[in-house]
């Protein structure tokens, strides 16, 4: 999550994808950062926490997750 911010201070279009496991600690991350509105993706289970994933699984979660990146960042580029 910190790393998507940074990115954004420097004007990269960015976005987080995080599992939701960890959405408490993105929440705190970007409430801490000073931008409490920063959205981000979350992939949920059946897929774990920890992103090991076999390569149907990273298929799966790509075919998720891709459409949700490119709308976030169209819409937060207005």
């Amino acid at each position: 999550m910190r790393d998507a911010i940074e990115m954004e201070w420097s004007g990269v279009p960015s976005v987080a994808i995080i599992h939701e496991a960890m959405r408490g600690s993105a929440n705190s991350m970007r409430r801490l950062s000073g931008v409490p509105d920063y959205d981000f993706i979350t992939v949920d289970y059946p897929h774990i926490p920890t992103a090991v994933w076999s390569d149907d699984e990273v298929r799966e979660v790509a075919k998720e997750v891709a459409p949700k990146v490119v709308a976030a960042l169209v819409k937060n580029r207005g």
